[in-house]
């Protein structure tokens, strides 16, 4: 059984202003996730917001931290909508 039913299997037995409560809260947590991941900023996006700087290049630096996440496929996506061609080498051992 997953997470998902098992919660559900749980929240029938419960009074209806109680699973509205449960509701409520999972809403809650939606809404702070969306906006956690909202203030995090793609590698490509920090870059698309530097060409108002493309005369001064010490500005082309882009920082990131180790646990910052890189979308790789949409930046390939990306790449490949503005006419690049992209060739990833497979790994030999």
């Amino acid at each position: 059984m997953n997470i998902i039913d098992s919660v559900t299997q749980k929240m029938v037995n419960l009074p209806l202003d109680k699973q509205t409560q449960i509701l409520d809260f999972v809403e809650f947590l939606m809404v702070k996730y969306e906006q956690e991941n909202s203030n995090k900023k793609y590698a490509e996006q920090l870059a698309i917001e530097r060409i108002k700087d493309i005369n001064d290049p010490t500005k082309w630096v882009t920082v990131m931290e180790i646990d910052d996440e890189i979308d790789v496929e949409s930046s390939l996506e990306n790449l490949r909508n503005r006419g690049y061609k992209i060739k990833i080498p497979s790994k030999t051992k």
